[in-house]
């Protein structure tokens, strides 16, 4: 790993995960997602009230249908600005998704884990607290790197235990 980019803190008798975010991941991470979000709205403009884009839903109709006429929803979608990414929701529908969410829901896997991967060669930007999972890649590779520390651990307990039953008993 490159660098821990988080901590843990103790709140209230509880031990929380707390990120070290700096000014310069905060800027790696928006500008990966402004790379990967760039017109994934129908109608998609930069939004005047806050910092992010506003258009239409990816997912729902908007297109609402009664016995005279259909009309076209008024109600926006918005890609708004947080610390940890861009963040997904939809006044229509509800819908309310981190970057990765989107991207896998929208675009597909294949696309959501170039996101991630992105996100990760980037500085390890993906991970708990980051709303971003882990690739599938890092993933399976720790998981990998964790199942040959418990074997390890395993056979060296289990000599120590032989070793104490011969010192113990003599055979």
């Amino acid at each position: 790993m490159k660098g821990k980019n988080y901590e843990y803190d103790k709140d209230n008798g509880r031990t929380v995960l707390k990120l070290l975010s700096t000014d310069a991941l905060t800027r790696a991470v928006l500008d990966i997602d402004q790379y990967f979000l760039e017109g994934t709205l129908r109608d998609q403009q930069p939004s005047k009230k806050v910092k992010g884009w506003i258009g239409k839903c990816p997912f729902c109709s908007h297109v609402f249908k009664s016995k005279k006429h259909s009309h076209e929803s008024y109600l926006p979608a918005y890609l708004t600005c947080r610390d940890t990414g861009y963040v997904f929701h939809c006044c229509a529908c509800k819908t309310d998704l981190t970057t990765f969410k989107f991207l896998l829901n929208a675009h597909g896997e294949d696309r959501a884990q170039e996101y991630a991967q992105r996100r990760w060669d980037s500085g390890e930007l993906c991970g708990g607290g980051w709303n971003c999972p882990l690739p599938q890649k890092v993933r399976k590779d720790l998981l990998d790197a964790k199942e040959k520390r418990r074997d390890a651990y395993k056979q060296d307990y289990e000599a120590n235990r032989q070793l104490n039953y011969q010192k113990r008993y003599g055979s």
